[in-house]
């Protein structure tokens, strides 16, 4: 649950300021669904994680966070009206995504070395944590994608 919300907390005042930082007018509730589905993922990750205890729910827990990361660059992107074309949207998203499973590690070493919690599971748990972090980011970008395709087809189909 606390990834879930701090996935909340640190994308709201991230993109007021790199809107700030751009002179982009925006609006931070418009696009509301995007932060509602990464809080989502990420209670669905925590529970599951809690659920499959060991190595395979903290590599679904490290891929919902790779999902929330994506669906929270979406948000922000939309939030901005940030256009890129689809390789440097993917490159930016990699980039994204990859600093926030870092900035995750770090926290995780630091609560560790300070005696709250244990956090890695064997010598591999960070590589295998960034993997995750990028399957989840893949897996959404890739479902994102083809429903959007999928949506603009039966609009154009309909009308």
């Amino acid at each position: 649950m606390i990834h879930a919300i701090s996935y909340v907390l640190f994308i709201l005042p991230f993109t007021a300021w790199l809107g700030f930082e751009l002179r982009r007018k925006h609006v931070l509730k418009q696009y509301w669904g995007w932060v509602l589905g990464a809080f989502i993922v990420g209670v669905i990750g925590d529970q599951v994680s809690y659920y499959y205890y060991g190595v395979g729910g903290n590599f679904f827990l490290h891929a919902s966070g790779g999902s929330a990361a994506t669906l929270l660059f979406i948000y922000m992107t939309k939030t901005l009206k940030l256009h890129f074309n689809w390789r440097l949207n993917f490159i930016l998203l990699f980039a994204f995504v990859c600093s926030l499973g870092v900035l995750n590690e770090i926290a995780e070493y630091a609560l560790e070395l300070v005696g709250i919690g244990r956090y890695s599971y064997d010598t591999h748990d960070v590589w295998r944590d960034l993997v995750a972090n990028t399957t989840g980011m893949i897996i959404t970008w890739s479902s994102v994608g083809l429903f959007g395709a999928a949506w603009k087809k039966l609009k154009v189909l309909k009308d």
